[in-house]
């Protein structure tokens, strides 16, 4: 049934890698999301979004300096291996595995509370245990049928989207609503210090980029696809969160009097009506149920399976499919986790914690570039130092920024767990006694 000798499946192109990051980032996020963003950000959303995509494109470049180096899987965990030391790459790929086991768990959670408004009679945890089991099937039978399910979902998101424009234009033209830009600057309640403080509840919207990272080895050209899936991803979806949610400050400017729970379900009320929301309702569930879902769980399995490879974790998790070519036993494994976190935690637990792994993988990685390019590297240009020292000193800064500014509880519970990573670095090396084994990529092809 396994195999430790077959390489991952060769399949996926640069059309595909951008798809798939487009829909780790779930194109009607704001669609769920949008009415936690008002307060913090006095209405003006998309002024919030603008400023985290450029923001993130500074760890987005420094992603794909990486990927055009070491086109591999194993994303932070090994680009932080290649670029300083082997210890310090196995924690940082450890810091990002929490972020990516929770990720498919919040996803649950989300589907499982639109679920049961949508159908009542379904108790929550059936959402969960059909969406576990659904998901590990389809990621065994290999990523290309995860890019197939993304792009069949990307249409039906786009259609939900596409509809809301078509509503918004119509209102427009029939002069029930009117252009404002309350969603970049609404002069009556407008302070620097809140744009930066939503920024940072913001910008959780755009983690899972670095997913893309993770399927370098099932890239049909990872040195260079996987680096401009990176940049295009961002830039895609960033974009399309500023256009939508500055038509939602035209439908209603007046932000203060929506219910923060249905706040764009009640815009798509105002401009499409009862079967836009429904219609919204079973996208959501779908988007982040199956299609954030899925690729979550494809993203931790990979980077398992690398420190699986690599010996740092049981061998076993490097285990393929001897049919599929998929780390099935890790991909097992991230099920049955997500599985047990779904039915245990809270929503607003979960929420508090997904964002610590990948903020300090982040700060390392683009530390690492700074170091193996500039310090230790040949530089000798502006364009070196732009590339190689200042964005990532940017990426790093940002980051820094948002991390600072997490919760006690997502500082503790992340602690804990990098705790825990550094135990199993002390034993696999002894007290650091026996050195970590760092894999050689400059001989592959």
């Amino acid at each position: 049934m396994e195999s430790t000798t077959s390489e991952l499946k060769v399949s996926l192109s640069t059309k595909d890698l951008v798809i798939y990051g487009v829909t780790f980032m779930i194109p009607v996020a704001p669609l769920a999301f949008y009415g936690s963003f008002l307060t913090p950000a006095n209405g003006m959303v998309s002024l919030a979004y603008l400023v985290g995509m450029i923001a993130m494109l500074f760890t987005g470049f420094s992603y794909a300096t990486m990927a055009g180096s070491y086109p591999f899987s194993g994303s932070v965990y090994t680009y932080v291996q290649q670029g300083t030391t082997a210890g310090l790459g196995f924690i940082s790929g450890w810091g990002i595995v929490l972020d990516y086991l929770l990720i498919p768990t919040i996803t649950y959670l989300i589907t499982q509370s639109f679920g049961k408004s949508l159908i009542p009679g379904i108790p929550g945890w059936v959402w969960i245990v059909a969406l576990v089991l659904f998901n590990t099937v389809i990621n065994v039978l290999g990523v290309n049928i995860v890019t197939k399910i993304s792009w069949a979902l990307i249409a039906l998101q786009a259609f939900v989207l596409l509809a809301f424009v078509v509503g918004t234009l119509t209102a427009l033209i029939r002069g029930e609503i009117h252009p404002n830009v309350v969603a970049f600057y609404n002069p009556a309640h407008f302070n620097f210090q809140g744009v930066l403080q939503a920024t940072g509840i913001v910008i959780v919207s755009y983690l899972g980029f670095d997913a893309v990272s993770t399927l370098s080895e099932e890239a049909e050209n990872p040195y260079h696809s996987v680096g401009r899936a990176i940049i295009l991803s961002i830039v895609s979806i960033g974009l399309l969160f500023v256009f939508i949610t500055a038509l939602a400050g035209f439908v209603a400017p007046d932000y203060q009097n929506l219910n923060p729970n249905t706040a764009f379900l009640g815009i798509l009320d105002r401009v499409g009506g009862a079967w836009l929301v429904k219609l919204a309702d079973i996208t959501i569930i779908l988007s982040f149920g199956f299609a954030s879902g899925q690729e979550g769980q494809t993203a931790v399995s990979r980077i398992l399976y690398a420190m699986g490879r690599d010996g740092v974790l049981p061998a076993s998790l490097a285990k393929l499919h001897k049919r599929y070519r998929t780390p099935v036993v890790a991909i097992v494994l991230v099920g049955l986790v997500s599985l047990v976190l779904s039915l245990a935690l809270s929503q607003d637990m979960v929420s508090n914690l997904v964002s610590f792994g990948a903020l300090f993988g982040f700060m390392v990685l683009n530390l690492s570039v700074i170091w193996k390019f500039y310090i230790t590297g040949q530089h000798s240009t502006v364009g070196d130092f732009l590339k190689h020292c200042l964005s990532p000193l940017i990426g790093f800064g940002v980051s820094a920024w948002i991390f600072l500014n997490l919760s006690i509880d997502a500082k503790l519970v992340g602690a804990s767990w990098l705790a825990v990573g550094l135990v199993i670095l002390l034993v696999k090396t002894r007290f650091f006694t026996v050195r970590t084994p760092k894999l050689d990529f400059t001989s592959k092809d």
